[in-house]
């Protein structure tokens, strides 16, 4: 993907486009007791063009889409220009409305994306994602939300040749009961023909200020759903089972994980992740104790389910010391031209990554 043209960047950045206002983080407070409620679908609300009336809509939506105007103008003259030098960090229209959408909460406020500060890079265009909350009177509020990783630790917004950051989805909803909803963010960050970090975020608007929902704490999703259908929305995790692996010839960047773990949301505004509900949502995954080193018919391992058998296993109450024994004697790394022999193929090389997670604190224990 070809670099956004620096005078185009430049331009923005002179029109002085809106910048994210600072935010001090908050101390937790008691979840309220009232009833939650999920909202309805995001309203897109596209900025309006110039010389033309705005559509009547609520006041909070108005005041996001005055305040991504320049940024999101800027990002869509580069993605439908017919010049070939200025197309550059591409964003097709699916991409965009994520930027221009407005989600209205109930009080009469609203949630949205935005970018800030785009600049030009060597090989595209980084930005800040921004999220903002806009109170029924207007009052905004923003919050700079981090990265995965050190790539896109405090530009979380990424489209060059190495990363490309997509946002899938977002929604509201009141975890803890004080009448205005939460904000959840699915997204992710790829790197170039790569894994996908997953970007989770739950962000509230508390004593006038965005800030992460404190409840979650420090744990990573990537998806969100009501899995046990009692209208509450759920997040879905890998917990401790994650880790970046090199492939096992060639070296390019690849991913093991474990199952899928319930982040189990309680009417309390809390979460839990050992409960009833966790444990059976665990064993769609794991259904059964042991470990041992996953093959095809053709005796070749399957790196996939071995990761995840191990990952199981430990679920199920395998102390750690006997799983890293089990790794120990089961695989061994190579290195060199020896990774892409035939050979190699019918080995497990990765004991390094599975004595590690044969380390990391189940968050749960099946039985």
């Amino acid at each position: 993907m070809r670099a956004l043209t620096g005078s185009l960047v430049l331009w923005v950045l002179a029109c002085g486009g809106p910048q994210a206002d600072p935010v001090t983080p908050i101390a937790s407070t008691t979840p309220a007791s009232a009833a939650p409620t999920v909202s309805a679908a995001p309203t897109a609300s596209a900025a309006p063009d110039a010389g033309k009336p705005v559509e009547a809509t609520s006041p909070a939506c108005l005041a996001l889409e005055r305040d991504r105007a320049a940024e999101n103008a800027a990002i869509k003259e580069v993605s439908e220009s017919k010049d070939p030098l200025k197309r550059g960090a591409v964003l097709d229209d699916t991409e965009r409305s994520s930027f221009t959408s407005c989600n209205k909460t109930k009080s009469g406020g609203a949630w949205g994306l935005a970018l800030k500060d785009l600049k030009p890079e060597a090989n595209g265009t980084t930005a800040q994602l921004v999220a903002i909350h806009i109170d029924s009177k207007g009052q905004k509020t923003t919050l700079v939300l981090k990265g995965p990783n050190d790539r896109v630790k405090e530009r979380a917004f990424a489209v060059n040749d190495h990363d490309h950051t997509s946002i899938e989805s977002m929604r509201l909803f009141d975890y803890d009961g004080d009448g205005e909803e939460e904000l959840v963010v699915i997204a992710h960050d790829q790197l170039h023909e790569g894994p996908r970090d997953p970007m989770g975020f739950l962000l509230t608007w508390k004593n006038a200020a965005v800030v992460s929902y404190p409840p979650l704490k420090d744990i990573g999703f990537f998806r969100v759903e009501d899995t046990d259908k009692d209208g509450r929305l759920d997040l879905v995790t890998n917990g401790p089972y994650r880790s970046k692996i090199g492939a096992r010839c060639n070296g390019a960047v690849s991913v093991a994980q474990g199952p899928a773990l319930l982040v189990h949301s309680l009417p309390d505004g809390t979460f839990s992740l050992n409960d009833g509900t966790c444990i059976q949502f665990a064993k769609q995954l794991c259904d059964k104790p042991g470990f041992a080193v996953s093959r095809d018919e053709e005796k070749r391992v399957d790196d996939e389910s071995t990761f995840m058998s191990l990952a199981c296993a430990r679920l199920w109450g395998m102390p750690d010391a006997q799983a890293a024994a089990l790794v120990g004697n089961a695989c061994s790394p190579i290195s060199g031209e020896a990774t892409c022999s035939e050979a190699s193929q019918k080995q497990c090389v990765y004991p390094a990554v599975l004595r590690q997670w044969s380390k990391a604190t189940p968050p749960l224990v099946l039985h």
